[in-house]
């Protein structure tokens, strides 16, 4: 029997130090499936991107050990191969916004059974300029709050620590004047911020409704919030994002499969959590079903339920 060759890439970084004690029970599993295994722990920033682009080709399956931004790493590494890699999902970050979508939760060792047993879900990718995002991009008010507050107290206090950081933005909030294109459809607006999502869930918030395919239909759910000269009515943007089901003053909703937004100011951008480039002109597009996942279908229908 040919051996299946497993990729495990670790960010010693990210998330509570408990799950890293579950690492040779991971081990134990992957071996009792005959998988022949090799392990790289992350040194710096970027390092699993080119470690992927280096060595992945040669491998199955590669298995993620991080939050959403090191998954974002190996998800860019992996778009360049030709032959690409299954990716097994070990959520060790604060919000893992990515892996509930596919039914993983940071129980390490269940995250293993669920690979082992090799039930596979396709994903569609997104790319902004030249760097390529898996569930969000985001510009404007409080989107650089993710990558802003301190990790420590991520790890103490999960999405609470990324509602308090944000309050204290206020003060600093400012509309950007921007084109937009989506999908050919040309209009300009003012804008407090914008989310592009492929999924459900931002910051550990759901704010798409959900549906078994948002993640692989090709289509990007797009939030743009309008600026608004009363600051009172600041407070009524949580509810307008939060619950997509509500029809909000200054908060519109879109799908799209490509979208270009220009400004003649720079604007500082967030991808999956971290920190993106400062550009003058986004241009975002979908790439369906670019990418696998091994994931726990049962789990994804009750998630959804």
């Amino acid at each position: 029997m040919v051996r299946k060759k497993v990729l495990l890439l670790i960010n010693p970084n990210s998330g509570k130090k408990n799950s890293k004690g579950q690492l040779l029970d991971v081990l134990n599993e992957f071996s009792s499936h005959n998988y022949q295994m090799e392990i790289y722990v992350s040194q710096k920033q970027m390092d699993i991107c080119h470690y992927i682009e280096e060595n992945g080709e040669n491998f199955d399956v590669v298995a993620i050990f991080g939050g959403d931004g090191t998954l974002n790493e190996a998800t860019n590494g992996l778009m360049k191969l030709e032959h690409k890699p299954i990716i097994s999902c070990f959520p060790t970050g604060t919000m893992n916004d990515f892996g509930t979508n596919f039914g993983l939760t940071n129980d390490m060792v269940q995250c293993a059974k669920i690979a082992c047993k090799e039930n596979v879900e396709s994903f569609d990718v997104g790319k902004m300029n030249s760097r390529y995002f898996n569930y969000v991009a985001g510009f404007g008010a409080f989107c650089n709050v993710s990558y802003e507050t301190k990790q420590e107290l991520k790890k103490q206090l999960g999405n609470m620590a990324y509602i308090i950081k944000a309050l204290h933005e206020i003060p600093n909030l400012h509309p950007y004047h921007v084109k937009i294109n989506m999908d050919g459809k040309e209009f300009e607006k003012d804008l407090m911020f914008g989310l592009i999502i492929n999924g459900n869930r931002v910051a550990g918030f759901e704010m798409v409704e959900q549906d078994d395919n948002t993640f692989k239909d090709g289509v990007f759910d797009i939030i743009l919030v309008e600026h608004t000269p009363n600051l009172l009515e600041l407070y009524n943007y949580p509810l307008g994002v939060l619950h997509p089901e509500l029809n909000m003053k200054y908060v519109e909703r879109y799908r799209a499969k490509s979208i270009t937004i220009e400004s003649n100011e720079r604007i500082a951008w967030t991808l999956d959590g971290e920190e993106g480039e400062s550009t003058l002109v986004a241009h975002i597009d979908n790439y369906p079903r670019a990418l696998q996942i091994y994931a726990d279908r049962k789990r994804i229908f009750q998630i959804k339920k």
